[in-house]
């Protein structure tokens, strides 16, 4: 049997080939997606150290680590793909290193982490930093597992890594007291009644709460509110809560932010500014808000389970026997390889018990299981649940007899297996080349060289992709244009120089007169043609390089 510290090299060799061959070629089958993850891209081009204290409600150390990959990486787009790239495979490959540290074997560890790096759920997750902070905590849970702390040990540096995640999600900020609190409560105070090596974990602790402390300093208060803070919980609240009134009540749920706080101020009442205001006025509403989402969490785990060990293996196998199959090994696996005996016997030999280790995990799991069911089980929220379940996987198939002998032979037959599923996976999915209007539509922008400082009226996120050596664009919202009146004299008042007219802002002035009238010429505006089929693009001359193409696009 190969040793440990060979068993860890190989298999996080594998991981990070099978992640290499999964992302080749990403900016071609997968498009950009407007949404959260570009008010975190903007934080990370425009970051600066120390760091605005707002940004410790808003990813802090995730913009600082897009701002250290912009080094190689300075073509926003390309930042883009890059992080989304090495997130997938840091992700899997973590994974990996956890579940072997705990001791789940090597066949077993590099089966669950590559059904999880391949599953759609890691793959497609928006937004990344999700991504980013499980590589934080799968690091922190890894440390954990190398070697024998102690039970105080275990706790300390649980609460230094939930530290450094909540600078990344606010909510780890409550694990971070929560492993204090338990370290200080069971492991601390005993050994100072005691008189036990109190020096020692005097000193431990105090150099926690200094790094609480400078990071606080540094960084600004996680949960901060009001003038030093964004009120984040409540906005979560307010969006989702709309979302299951909505539902109730058979109404549209996908409604404008604007529409969700008046939806709160007509349920709750204008003075309603926390959930727990929510509660005391109606706390009915917030009960049922809480049940709701808790039924449709234990629905949602389900869905995660099967794409993650049913849907990932059988991904690109499109046979229509595909279930006979399927059937087929399950009924040789089962009954010709398993000892079925010896396994429950091994299994009803295994204790579950409350270690240090397994609490560290569950406090760090504690934010993600409270926000299901406070806020919504969002598929950001659920991706840290999957870790949960991978890891109960991994512990009921480690317990599996096997009848054949497990010697070298047989792992590395089944890790041949295995990178032979990899390879005929990332060859189908390499087929499968998508369009990417959105990417398109950026690589044509960027390429203009634009000089001078942007101002884009739009309603979507390709001012990100604008931002310049030392500058910022400028962005108007369309909201602010007032309805059915004269769109060239706004476009003047506002100094508007940039218009990229997708599908999307074409459908929002369809029926504006103000629109329809607007003669690009006159109003000083050259129409250029812009990737996206029946898009274009509105722009002021002295904004375009001599050289600009009109309708360049790279080819594939």
């Amino acid at each position: 049997m190969m040793n440990r510290l060979t068993g860890l090299l190989v298999g996080a060799g594998l991981m990070v080939v099978a992640g290499l061959a999964l992302t080749h070629n990403l900016p071609w089958r997968y498009d950009v997606a407007f949404g959260d993850e570009m008010t975190y891209l903007a934080s990370g081009l425009t970051y600066t150290f120390p760091p605005d204290p707002y940004l410790a409600q808003w990813g802090s150390l995730y913009a600082a680590w897009l701002r250290f990959l912009q080094v190689f990486a300075p073509d926003t787009l390309d930042l883009f793909y890059l992080n989304w790239r090495l997130l997938i495979i840091l992700s899997g490959g973590l994974l990996f290193l956890y579940l072997y540290l705990r001791k789940s074997g090597f066949a077993v560890s590099l089966f669950c982490a590559l059904c999880f790096q391949f599953s759609a759920l890691n793959v497609l997750l928006d937004p990344r930093i999700s991504a980013f902070t499980l590589c934080l905590m799968l690091a922190g849970l890894g440390l954990i597992q190398a070697r024998n702390w102690s039970a105080r040990q275990v706790l300390l540096l649980t609460a230094v890594t939930a530290l450094v995640c909540a600078y990344v999600r606010p909510e780890f900020y409550v694990s971070m007291f929560i492993a204090l609190g338990v370290a200080v409560g069971t492991f601390l105070l005993p050994k100072l009644r005691r008189n036990e090596k109190w020096p020692r974990a005097l000193a431990e602790m105090a150099g926690v709460v200094v790094l609480v402390v400078l990071m606080r300093f540094l960084f600004g208060n996680p949960l901060a509110q009001d003038d030093q803070g964004s009120n984040r919980s409540f906005q979560a609240f307010v969006q989702h809560f709309s979302i299951n009134y909505n539902t109730w009540h058979n109404r549209p749920v996908d409604i404008p932010i604007i529409d969700q706080f008046k939806l709160i101020e007509e349920v709750f009442g204008p003075d309603v500014k926390s959930l727990r205001d929510a509660f005391r006025a109606h706390p009915d509403l917030v009960v049922r808000h809480f049940w709701t989402n808790i039924a449709n969490t234990t629905k949602a785990e389900f869905r995660v389970l099967g794409s993650l060990f049913f849907e990932t293996p059988l991904k690109n196998l499109n046979s229509p026997y595909r279930k006979w199959i399927l059937a087929g090994l399950l009924a040789v696996v089962v009954f010709g390889l398993i000892d079925l005996r010896g396994t429950f016997r091994q299994l009803r030999t295994k204790r579950i018990r409350l270690t240090s280790r397994e609490l560290a995990f569950l406090v760090l799991l504690l934010p993600s299981l409270g926000s299901v069911v406070l806020v919504f089980p969002r598929t950001h929220y659920l991706y840290f649940h999957a870790i949960a379940l991978v890891t109960m996987a991994a512990f009921l198939l480690k317990n599996i007899q096997w009848r054949p002998r497990q010697s070298p032979v047989w792992l590395g037959g089944l890790a041949s297996l295995m990178m032979s599923w990899v390879v005929f996976q990332t060859v189908q999915q390499q087929k499968e080349v998508q369009p990417t209007p959105v990417a398109d539509n950026i690589r044509f922008i960027r390429s203009l060289a634009l000089k001078g400082t942007v101002s884009t009226l739009e309603r979507e996120w390709y001012r990100v992709f604008l931002y310049g050596p030392g500058q910022q664009p400028r962005w108007v919202q369309v909201e602010s244009y007032p309805e059915n009146t004269d769109f060239g004299r706004f476009l003047n008042e506002k100094n508007v120089n940039f218009i990229l007219m997708t599908r999307d802002m074409q459908r929002y002035f369809a029926n504006d007169r103000g629109f329809a009238t607007f003669q690009p010429k006159t109003g000083g505006f050259v129409r250029m043609k812009s990737p996206e089929p029946g898009s274009y693009l509105l722009i002021r001359p002295e904004l375009l390089a001599d050289q600009a193409s009109v309708s360049w696009l790279p080819g594939r």
